[in-house]
């Protein structure tokens, strides 16, 4: 996931049992998702929409061909063989310039506010009380997100996966050094103390003790935002943004964590050249990383949960999941609840689950079975990742992509590299944005 970043980064079961039951998801509105009993509840398994062909268009939730054919197309045909999916590969805007516009898009919970730009997504608020989709089974900052994302009047699109934050950590590197290995749950401020300890040279090889979230994912983590909306300016000054950052300039502030004006390191550290004791990131975008680097099993590694802040403790990386929405102008849009009916079953996010996909259930039995189609977690430590829950949002605005990229781009390089005073580096990227990227 973007955010769903790397990850970015796996037939049929209706809605039964604990999944159709008559409850809200976990929010403050306790009408919000609840069936309501003026309402004729629809049998989903009688289908009566006749034959249909659901145009869907994936933006960025990294769903490949053969997922796509393995976990929508193939259960939704067993059940209703009248209804047919067609991935398109064209863009959204080229699609809407040819008058044809997808029934359904797949999308990121970050990128959900374009679909929202083009006036897409139906609030699924009434399909989920006529279906009985018991949103309570979500995991609940999933649903938090979903209800922020619709400003808490509606529900704009049902997760089918997400991603979790996870930190793995070379075990071979701190045996060499004599360091005890990191606990499960553990705040910056200890992270940074084992970076220390594990940034150094021997014998002619440099190690680096842990390579960092960016910038941008630490203001994601602690809920700092960008832009403003209030004023309609970019806000990169307040003491909170400068907390984080002076946090993450203490990491590359470790002697030997900066090679020669770099600042940056690459993964392979970690997957290939087994240099880097510690790396945090998403889930799934380990499994990419060992798979293509061919060492999950080269060297001794491990699993613990993504650190976290030590005044938000007990909340790990940003929540990020993947939205199945359904074009409100639809033809077909019965057939389009189908498919969220499909998508949100036990057995198909069982089946995510299983290859690498994390199911949107908070489900423990299904949470167990995680990546058992890759092997890549067999024996590991992998359970502990859910040890600490996924951190709320900050609020965004379309102004958000162009802000980050300056800020870990020039503001993080003029920093770290170039020695500039924090307060300074942030004034002035603001009043770059303010004048770059949000007036224009």
């Amino acid at each position: 996931m973007n955010k769903l970043r790397m990850a970015s980064l796996s037939f049929i079961a209706i809605v039964t049992g604990t999944l159709v039951a008559c409850s809200q998801g976990p929010s403050n509105d306790k009408d919000k998702a609840a069936p309501d009993a003026s309402v004729p509840k629809a049998n989903s398994t009688d289908y009566k929409g006749g034959a249909a062909e659901l145009l869907v268009l994936d933006v960025n939730t990294g769903t490949t061909d053969e997922q796509f054919q393995k976990f929508f197309v193939e259960p939704v045909k067993a059940k209703h063989p009248q209804i047919n999916l067609k991935k398109t590969v064209d863009t959204l805007d080229k699609l809407l310039a040819a008058g044809t516009a997808p029934d359904m898009v797949l999308v990121s919970n970050a990128s959900l506010a374009t679909m929202l730009e083009a006036d897409i997504p139906e609030d699924l608020t009434q399909m989920f009380k006529t279906y009985g989709v018991n949103t309570a089974q979500l995991e609940p900052a999933v649903f938090q997100q979903l209800q922020k994302l619709g400003d808490q009047k509606a529900l704009y699109g049902l997760p089918f996966y997400m991603n979790y934050g996870i930190m793995v950590h070379n075990r071979d590197i701190f045996d060499k050094f004599g360091v005890p290995y990191p606990k499960d749950v553990m705040t910056y401020e200890e992270l940074l103390e084992l970076g220390k300890k594990l940034t150094r040279s021997d014998g002619g090889t440099n190690y680096i003790g842990v390579m960092p979230p960016d910038l941008r994912q630490m203001y994601w983590q602690y809920g700092v935002p960008v832009f403003d909306k209030t004023k309609g300016k970019s806000s990169l000054t307040s003491d909170r943004h400068v907390q984080v950052f002076s946090l993450l300039k203490q990491f590359y502030s470790i002697p030997g964590y900066l090679d020669n004006g770099k600042h940056s390191h690459s993964v392979d550290l970690f997957f290939k050249e087994q240099r880097m004791a510690m790396y945090p990131n998403w889930v799934a975008a380990m499994v990419t990383f060992f798979d293509r680097a061919g060492t999950k099993d080269a060297f001794n590694w491990n699993v613990t949960a993504h650190p976290s802040y030590s005044d938000k403790q007990g909340l790990g990386k940003e929540v990020d999941f993947a939205i199945a929405v359904v074009n409100k102008s639809g033809k077909y849009r019965e057939a389009a609840y189908q498919v969220l009916l499909s998508l949100y079953s036990q057995e198909v996010q069982t089946k995510f689950s299983k290859a690498g996909r994390l199911s949107v259930l908070k489900n423990d039995e299904i949470r167990k079975v995680y990546g058992e189609d890759s092997s890549v977690y067999k024996g590991k430590n992998l359970q502990s990742m859910f040890k600490v829950s996924p951190s709320p949002l900050p609020d965004s605005s379309k102004y958000d992509p162009k802000i980050n990229a300056l800020l870990i781009g020039e503001v993080v390089k003029s920093v770290m590299v170039d020695g500039t005073d924090i307060n300074t580096a942030l004034r002035n990227a603001e009043d770059k944005a303010n004048k770059e990227i949000v007036i224009p």
